[in-house]
């Protein structure tokens, strides 16, 4: 009987739980829901202008880069053309023709499709040319019509779309006025621009979902046209194709200029009739429905003008399309309202439980406490031990030359004592700086180092620190040393002094007895602005290697590698991070190279400010 009431108590207290919890979400997030989907019901008329006016606006961005990259096409033709070495031998001063003609490289760009680029006399004739002859359309390199409008106006030209069917590839011709010194045209600059990147910007408007595009010209024919299945743009059968029959004097025109590859390819006439009444109306919308010629559904059509070029525009979007998008976000909301009522309930019905989630929360909290506290004590000692063993290094090294000279000084002539104080000198000096280096790396990095900059002997310096190490351990390595000796940097002496010796106490600290150790600087030169801008020096040791996955760690704070922590080498896990410090300081960069195999060993590099004066580069 007794424990009945004890289950009946507990399942009654579970039910309850469970109960309140789902009641407090459903009066808490059903009126929500309701309301955003009572919302999104009434807004669907205002998501599908939405979706319209997206495409209007992507549109337009698609003409506007169209409109920029015309544009660019012409201030690079008129800044030829303004160029005064051709203005001079258009003038007909012969001995400029040679510079005349390197002047026409200026044009050819690698980022834009430039075919030739050719300079014309008033008469039509191309006086010179870069890097082919010009393609001659029609009859003429340039039509009259177009060399009076230029003589005339003395503005830039840009001629009709000339086609290949051979390789699918179609172009416009640019033309731009060469003025004399009375303000007169003197010649003509001309280059041919393909119309690769118009076709890709309109190939961009196709979705594979009945989207497509395509861009008239004056003439009424489609020069840049996307099937809405996506077929290839330069092969499309819509391409070079009217919308309504050409009248006399343009197929004249057509025929006499080559347009179109009209000599292998006619023009056809696709009869548009609701296209041609909106190309023709001035005042016609931006933005209609109609069903297109070929076509057996309603479009949503937006239309745009170009600015630079009497060219139209047009995007078409299927209006089930567009149609279908709003219905698809309006069931995605309805999905995720869905959603965040059944993880309401989970939650609701876990609120019973929380109960205990407090107590928990402390006793996990009390734990990793304590965790924490074991593995900082256990960190402080290690650090310790590897503080130690990094400053007793350069202090033994200055008590070995000390007690040297004490030892043996009336055997020893004095450039040597003078060498083992120096170095004696130097290593007290390695210890002061790191030793501040540890305290302000421990106790703050708040307070930036003052640093000296100057002109630095790279082969002076790296001999200095290889001396502060013992003949000993100098000699138990084959030392490869490749320093231009003029090579000069920019940068604080001690800091420098302080890199070197830390990657050098690296590499005979890993390296085997009896390999090789090199030392290697060179100029890095900066290709874009051809002057030298940094030194890189590289140390390159035979040793064990370092894996791929601890590299990203290498130059971290009192970092030491897993395999080193049960070996009988020391360290304070500063070494490189201080270096990393004091190289981006002076305003370099440092990095490892390994494969982690052993005997490839690894390879440290850093980079430093070049100083030119050196080597006589200007």
């Amino acid at each position: 009987m007794i424990k009945h009431t004890l289950f009946h108590r507990l399942k009654h207290k579970i039910s309850l739980t469970v109960l309140i919890s789902v009641l407090i979400t459903l009066v808490a997030v059903v009126p929500v829901l309701v309301t955003i989907t009572i919302s999104q019901v009434l807004s669907r008329p205002q998501l599908i202008a939405q979706s319209a006016d997206a495409m209007a606006q992507d549109a337009h961005t698609h003409v506007q880069l169209l409109d920029t990259y015309l544009h660019n096409r012409l201030r690079d033709v008129q800044t030829i053309s303004s160029l005064s070495t051709l203005q001079q031998y258009a003038m007909g001063d012969t001995k400029w023709k040679e510079i005349a003609q390197k002047a026409l490289m200026v044009g050819v760009q690698s980022d834009v499709n430039y075919d030739t680029w050719s300079l014309l006399d008033l008469r039509g004739h191309a006086l010179i040319w870069y890097p082919m002859p010009p393609r001659v359309h029609g009859n003429a390199l340039i039509q009259p019509v177009i060399l009076e409008n230029i003589r005339k106006s003395a503005t830039a030209q840009i001629s009709g779309v000339f086609y290949d069917p051979a390789v699918g590839s179609a172009s416009i011709v640019i033309y731009a006025p060469v003025m004399g010194s009375s303000s007169q045209v003197v010649g003509v600059i001309r280059t041919e621009v393909s119309l690769n990147y118009i076709w890709d910007v309109v190939n961009s408007q196709t979705d594979n979902r009945g989207s497509y595009a395509f861009i008239l010209d004056e003439n009424g024919v489609r020069i840049a046209y996307n099937d809405p299945d996506g077929s290839v743009l330069a092969h499309s059968s819509g391409l070079f194709q009217a919308i309504d029959t050409l009248s006399p004097q343009q197929r004249q025109a057509i025929a006499s200029r080559d347009l179109y590859g009209n000599s292998v390819r006619p023009v056809t006439v696709l009869h548009d009739p609701g296209l041609v009444a909106v190309q023709k109306d001035a005042h016609a919308p931006s933005r209609f429905e109609m069903v297109p010629a070929g076509q057996q559904e309603t479009f949503e059509v937006i239309k745009v003008q170009m600015s630079v070029v009497s060219w139209t525009y047009f995007a078409l979007r299927p209006l089930k399309q567009i149609i279908g998008i709003a219905n698809e976000q309006l069931h995605s909301t309805l999905l995720i309202a869905a959603i965040v009522l059944i993880l309401a309930i989970v939650i609701g019905v876990a609120t019973g439980r929380r109960i205990t989630q407090p107590i928990l929360q402390s006793i996990e909290q009390q734990r990793r406490a304590y965790e924490q506290q074991q593995y900082l004590n256990q960190l402080k000692d290690q650090i310790l031990l590897n503080v130690s063993h990094e400053l007793r290094t350069p202090l033994t090294e200055v008590y070995g030359y000390l007690e040297l000279l004490q030892l043996h000084r009336r055997q020893l002539d004095e450039d040597t004592q003078q060498s083992f104080l120096k170095n004696a000198i130097g290593g007290c000096e390695e210890l002061q700086r790191l030793v501040s280096s540890m305290l302000d790396t421990i106790q703050s990095e708040s307070q930036p180092q003052i640093l000296r900059m100057q002109d630095i002997l790279v082969a002076q310096i790296v001999q200095e620190v290889l001396e502060l190490f013992s003949p000993r351990t100098l000699q138990n390595y084959a030392l490869q040393i490749n320093v231009p000796e003029a090579l000069m940097v920019k940068a604080d002496q001690q800091c420098l002094r302080q890199i070197l010796r830390n990657l050098f106490s690296n590499a005979f600290k890993y390296a085997a007895a009896h390999t090789a150790i090199a030392v290697d600087v060179s100029v890095v030169d900066n290709a874009q602005e051809a002057v030298a801008q940094e030194v890189c020096i590289c140390v390159k040791d035979n040793g064990p290697g370092i894996a791929t996955d601890d590299i990203p760690l290498l130059f971290e704070k009192f970092v030491r590698l897993k395999r080193d922590l049960s070996s009988s080498i020391r360290g304070s896990g500063l070494g490189l991070y201080i270096s990393k410090q004091l190289v981006e300081a002076m305003g370099g960069r440092i990095w490892v190279e390994s494969s982690g195999i052993v005997g490839e060993g690894s390879r440290f590099c850093f980079t430093l400010p070049y100083a030119n004066r050196a080597d006589g580069r200007e």
